[in-house]
């Protein structure tokens, strides 16, 4: 909760940045040249930056998810081992 908060303030600050700042500005990228607003490469950047922060969340969200599966087979078969080993330690209590 603490989070989407700060998310939705971070975007209202970058919102009332971008439109503070609406004059034209030229970009030039390689051989390109192009005039457009200021708001548009604030509110671009922005919108690309988020978009690359959640990728990598995504990534080390599967990641761990995949972790989180390998551990809980593990633990599936020791607790399977545990109990066979039970049973054979009672079985040899019993035949004794």
């Amino acid at each position: 909760m603490v989070n989407l908060l700060f998310a939705f303030v971070f975007a209202l600050l970058v919102a009332v940045l971008a439109v503070q700042n609406s004059l034209p500005v030229t970009v030039t990228f390689f051989v390109w040249s192009f005039q457009i607003s200021l708001v548009v490469i604030i509110l671009g950047a922005a919108t690309f930056g988020a978009m690359t922060i959640l990728s990598l969340a995504m990534l080390v969200q599967f990641k761990l998810r995949r972790s989180l599966y390998k551990t809980k087979q593990i633990q599936q078969q020791l607790e399977d081992e545990n109990r066979e080993l039970k049973a054979k330690y009672e079985n040899k209590l019993q035949s004794q």
